[in-house]
């Protein structure tokens, strides 16, 4: 037997290991370090930290209607001029854009030159001949020498019969206007000589169309098709509009118009009070603050910009400090994994960056509501866990509300979204159920959005944008974490539940090989899978993960299958001819041909730790013993290194893989020592757990006493289940 160490020498090979690693782990601590600082600056720069103050040095750029001012009141120290706000000038503009009338000019002498030429088209073609003084055009000439007789003599008569009403029609009655009606709006204006805009309903005039539907009513029964197309051409021609639309004129009335939009809605006087303490903001308030403010800015005072740079370093410090105590005493796991550790925060920080765009994007929609943090909370619960992602979205909404210069309403919203966001992803086993999260989602915004609202006495025109940008953030959000998740999935290292689902299967090559050459390690993958995955329900682990780490864990017993006790059917034990160290030497193959079983088929490294993890460090003890046998009666070495007899470790480090390494050991037992009653299987459980635990197997596992115990009485539940005895059924006597 090896000599056991003395305390003093496992503390110096302790001391001597700490410091190895400490030059390994001196780099990633100092990178830790200078992330986490890299983060809080960058962070603070973006709180609106350049932002003007009141003398008594409260900030006051950002104020809502309805919310009560609980600071001191505030007076204005000079005149300045109360400004609207740019969302509301830039729409008065648009609507003046959309709806300001088109200007026109009249042509005085068109029905003059109208009734002219239409009386040279009559002589032209009664006399069958065009002379040159016809002030026709030549393109006209040109349409009427490919006429007919017939069909000129047809065009004469109707124009002397209908020429007085075609004038009257169009220049008296519903006058021709140079433009289509349908593009008109519903006045248009007309420019007198003395530079007077006149209205007139459009519905007055008439446009190429009705003249077209005219001439067709006038010709259409009397000429060919092809010779009416080419009258109606010729008529459009000399038919000139009484009013034709001048795109100038109008470009020059639309910018006065939009010149005499007020951009001011008065004048504050120096010493007036803006807002009083203990009175909530209304809309003028809220703008004569908003306005000072602005005004203050731009005198050039940077006397606290320093101090407030510092301030928003402090306040940016002081939020994620939440997250950085969180992960060290909670989850140090996380945030001594730098990869972690920074990819967490790299999905935080998209929330202030994000919250940072609305402030200096204009536009119509409350664009703050439609931050991702639901996506990013389900995000980071699916690939760290529920708690996780609810503390990081309690600091995701922090940093938002900060962002926003103290913007509560919109801080609340999506602390409330987030959660229940993440809370609807906590047990997420298929993809679809992503889609379930909506509903939560909008109602966990809706419900913060009225709630403020109702407070603040907001209109229902004010509130319905916010709820639409809700809706929206809730319908993108599921799909934007089931995109995210598809990447992570297959380009980084990442395994999420969702992912593990797909290992869940018995199809799996892995296991069909199993079940062919290892049928006996089949059948007990398949009791240690329920074993282990009714144990971790009963302790609220991750069933799932436990359930698909049991199945592959025995995976390296495949290609040395008939070295295994349960897979020796109607064969001798091989084990009778080799010696104990060798033949614990090929039973811990088991364990490293399984790691690399694992990995040519590519599964995943969540499962892959139970595969070392299910056995630990533990000793084994028959192969061990048989040595000590040996050395004691000569027949072996004189020294037995029980570090040849154990496994090689990792011992179980999640509560998983201590379930695993529990439920392997208690089916073996039980069912070699062939415990029937529940006294038995208990004083055997009882057995292995504090052998286990005085081998120190649990010194890294995360399992409680209590855990420990709910787990034997589910082993006992489904341990007795399994190995109840059957009646003895009577067979039918012969009656014979």
């Amino acid at each position: 037997m090896a000599k056991q160490k003395t305390l003093f020498e496992q503390l110096k090979s302790n001391e001597l290991q700490d410091v190895d690693m400490s030059v390994s782990t001196l780099s990633s601590k100092t990178l830790r370090v200078l992330g986490i600082i890299g983060l809080v600056l960058f962070i603070g720069l973006m709180f609106p930290n350049q932002r003007a103050i009141n003398e008594n040095g409260e900030d006051v750029r950002q104020v809502n209607i309805g919310v009560l001012w609980m600071n001191e009141s505030i007076k204005a120290e000079f005149p300045f001029a109360i400004l609207r706000p740019e969302p509301e000038i830039e729409q008065e503009k648009q609507t003046i854009l959309k709806n300001t009338p088109f200007v026109s000019i009249e042509q005085s002498n068109a029905r003059k030159e109208t009734d002219k030429l239409l009386s040279a088209l009559i002589v032209a073609c009664e006399n069958d001949q065009i002379d040159d003084q016809n002030p026709l055009s030549d393109r006209i000439k040109t349409i009427l020498d490919n006429f007919t007789l017939q069909s000129k003599n047809t065009i004469a008569q109707i124009l002397i019969k209908n020429k007085a009403d075609i004038l009257t029609e169009f220049y008296d009655k519903r006058p021709l206007v140079s433009a289509h009606l349908s593009g008109l709006s519903d006045t248009v204006f007309v420019r007198t000589s003395s530079r007077i805009d006149i209205p007139l309903s459009k519905t007055i005039f008439s446009d190429s169309l009705q003249l077209e539907k005219y001439l067709g009513n006038l010709f259409g029964d009397r000429l060919q098709l092809q010779v009416m197309e080419k009258v109606e051409n010729i008529l459009f021609e000399i038919i000139s509009p009484r009013y034709l639309i001048s795109k100038e004129l109008t470009q020059e009335f639309k910018q006065g118009r939009l010149a005499s939009v007020p951009t001011t809605l008065g004048i504050v006087r120096a010493g007036e009070i803006l807002i009083r303490k203990g009175e909530r903001f209304d809309r003028l308030s809220a703008l004569k603050v908003q306005s000072y403010v602005n005004n203050r800015a731009n005198t050039g005072n940077t006397a606290y910009s320093w101090v407030i740079l510092l301030g928003s370093i402090g306040h940016a410090f002081l939020i994620l400090s939440m997250m950085v105590l969180y992960l060290y005493f909670i989850r140090p796991s996380i945030y001594a994994n730098t990869q972690q550790l920074f990819g967490l925060f790299s999905i935080i920080i998209v929330a202030p960056i994000l919250a940072w765009i609305t402030v200096y994007v204009n536009s119509l929609y409350p664009l703050e509501y439609g931050v991702i943090v639901p996506a990013l909370s389900m995000l980071i619960a699916i690939v760290y866990d529920s708690r996780t992602a609810f503390y990081s979205t309690v600091v995701m909404a922090l940093l938002i509300a900060g962002v926003r210069g103290s913007d509560y309403s919109v801080g609340l919203a999506m602390m409330i979204g987030g959660m229940v966001a993440a809370y609807s992803v906590r047990d997420i086993q298929s993809r679809t159920q992503l889609f379930a999260s909506i509903t939560y989602v909008f109602l966990g915004i809706s419900l913060s959005i009225l709630s403020v609202g109702a407070e603040r006495s907001l209109d229902w025109n004010e509130i319905l944008p916010q709820m639409i940008v809700a809706g929206s953030n809730a319908v993108f959000s599921p799909i934007f974490t089931f995109a995210v998740l598809y990447v992570l999935e297959r380009i980084f290292p990442v395994t999420t539940d969702l992912k593990l689902d797909e290992y869940d299967s018995l199809e799996h090559p892995l296991l069909i090989e199993m079940n062919e050459k290892a049928p006996g390690t089949f059948q007990h993958t398949m009791t240690i899978a329920r074993l282990a995955e009714s144990a971790a329900l009963s302790i609220h682990a991750n069933a799932l993960l436990a359930k698909v780490g049991a199945l592959y864990h025995d995976i390296g017993k495949i290609p040395k299958s008939e070295y295994f006790v349960e897979n020796q059917i109607n064969i001798d034990n091989k084990h009778d001819h080799l010696s104990p160290k060798k033949s614990a030497s090929i039973i811990k193959e088991h364990v490293t041909d399984g790691i690399e079983l694992a990995r040519e088929y590519k599964i995943p490294q969540r499962i892959i730790d139970f595969i070392p993890m299910h056995h630990g460090t533990m000793l084994i003890k028959h192969f061990y013993a048989k040595a000590i046998e040996l050395s004691q009666s000569g027949q072996g070495p004189t020294v037995v290194n029980d570090d040849d007899f154990r496994y090689t470790g990792p011992k179980p480090n999640t509560k998983e893989t201590g379930i695993l390494m529990l439920a392997d050991a208690a089916e073996a037992i039980v069912r070699l020592q062939n415990a029937e009653t529940k006294e038995d299987i208990e004083a055997i459980l009882n057995g292995l757990v504090n052998e286990r635990m005085i081998d120190g197997q649990f010194d890294e596992c995360p399992l409680t006493m209590a855990e420990i115990n709910e787990i034997k009485e589910s082993f006992i539940r489904n341990l007795l289940g399994m190995r109840h005895h059957r009646v003895t059924y009577k067979e039918i006597p012969d009656q014979r």
